[in-house]
């Protein structure tokens, strides 16, 4: 198995200056000057692991990287550090979408804002690091740029972190192209090689795809594979796939498939939210009415598709559409299978598609994505550690993100509430950090 990406680990180094992708100011406004030292104290933390809560915790933060957190008690606060006051806040690390996309803006704007633009939405919605699974080949480079401009002494970015997969290989016909299209796409600089197995006629054989995670292995880069059924993830298990990028929903899990999961650590993302935005649409859903949601709408690439899928003749469409209603119980076989794989203790992932498709939100799916998970059976505190460590070892960043510790990056989610007690609480942000320093918000 890959574990380590050592290219990412490099970018991460360093202090990650303040973002300034948004006009108005949140409430909180002292920060610590570039390269000093932060507190924050008085809060509830969350550190992404799992563990019990802190209450009435102080993080230090310095260099971007936290130093130190702990009950007040326990952690002395450095002379001349910038002390902000959270008491009554909840802090828990940022959320990590393990399987997004960024083609939803599909403007013929320059590829840098295209793709810094949507990053910026993420952000803003508190989701801080994207794996992009999947993205054209010309948008490839400029993806990889964003994703290295964090490196020490480079230009800050003011947008969520990104890793990134070129598009999704599929029908290839042998394992000579196979290995040729992994050296193509490590010469790329990508983080991450995806692969589409749909269970049709085209798909690439066992013994193509296990060439191609072969030779991925054999560059350094971990394999994620685009599937549904049951019997395309065991055969990909057997050749060593290190992430299985959406649920499986044609049969319930077996034992074996359990243990071999497990066995070879393999992360699995869910992807609720793509299947539910199949069908939502045959109505107008209710969060067309969500301020959390409508903010960004007016002046967002979004907002010609939201009329579309107001639209009463393409609602009929899609109740009319044997495709859409037949993801309806794929949907609850794929809660199920969730469900079982986390009571067995596999890890779980957050990911959501989001960025492809029409009505995939990127940032505020992320929130419906949690609160889908709940609803499948998972509690508030394993739906956060899917969004956070769990999310971050999908996307091979744990070393350095998706948890609260010290030495890890300061990404940092600051809530008015408590998720514990409703999971819908992720939505009420009161800021957010990227290597300790605090975004501009829109609101």
């Amino acid at each position: 198995m890959i574990r380590i990406s050592t290219r990412f680990a490099a970018v991460l180094v360093g202090t990650l200056l303040v973002w300034a992708g948004f006009s108005l100011q949140s409430p909180l406004a002292q920060q610590a000057p570039a390269g000093g030292t932060l507190a924050l104290t008085g809060a509830r933390v969350i550190d992404g692991t799992g563990a019990a809560p802190i209450q009435g915790a102080t993080i230090v933060i310095a260099n971007g990287r936290i130093q130190a957190v702990g009950p007040a008690a326990s952690v002395a606060i450095p002379a001349g550090a910038t002390r902000v006051d959270l008491a009554g806040k909840t802090v828990v690390p940022g959320l990590i979408n393990a399987h997004g996309h960024l083609q939803a803006d599909m403007s013929k704007r320059p590829a840098r804002d295209r793709l810094a633009g949507q990053l910026r939405m993420y952000a803003d919605y508190g989701i801080t690091t994207v794996q992009v699974l999947g993205i054209p080949l010309d948008d490839v480079g400029e993806a990889v740029k964003l994703h290295d401009e964090s490196l020490p002494g480079k230009s800050a970015p003011d947008r969520a972190r990104v890793l990134v997969a070129a598009a999704s290989l599929r029908n290839l016909k042998t394992t000579d192209e196979a290995r040729d299209w992994a050296n193509k796409y490590a010469d790329m600089k990508v983080d991450i090689i995806k692969m589409h197995i749909t269970g049709g006629p085209m798909d690439m054989t066992p013994e193509v795809y296990g060439a191609l995670i072969d030779q991925a292995h054999k560059r350094g880069l971990r394999t994620a594979a685009h599937l549904y059924y049951l019997k395309d993830a065991k055969g990909l298990l057997d050749k060593g796939i290190d992430v299985i990028a959406h649920s499986i929903r044609d049969l319930p899990v077996d034992a074996a498939t359990i243990a071999a999961i497990k066995t070879r650590e393999v992360e699995y993302i869910p992807t609720l939210t793509r299947d539910i935005a199949t069908f939502v649409y045959e109505t107008t859903p209710p969060y067309f009415n969500d301020p959390f949601f409508t903010r960004h709408i007016p002046n967002s690439y979004y907002r010609d598709e939201m009329s579309k899928l107001r639209d009463p003749a393409n609602q009929e469409k899609i109740r009319k559409d044997q495709a859409a209603q037949s993801i309806k119980p794929a949907l609850a076989q794929g809660r199920r299978n969730l469900k079982t794989l986390s009571d067995a203790g596999v890890t779980i992932a957050l990911g959501t598609d989001t960025g492809t498709n029409e009505g995939q939100w990127q940032g505020y799916f992320e929130h419906i994505e949690l609160e889908e998970m709940v609803k499948s059976g998972l509690t508030p505190m394993q739906t956060l550690v899917a969004a956070t460590s769990g999310a971050a070892r999908a996307a091979n960043v744990a070393q350095q993100l998706g948890s609260i510790a010290p030495g890890k990056q300061a990404d940092l989610l600051v809530l008015n509430a408590d998720p514990l007690s409703d999971i819908r609480n992720t939505r009420q942000i009161h800021s957010v950090w990227i290597g300790g320093r605090q975004l501009t918000q829109a609101h």
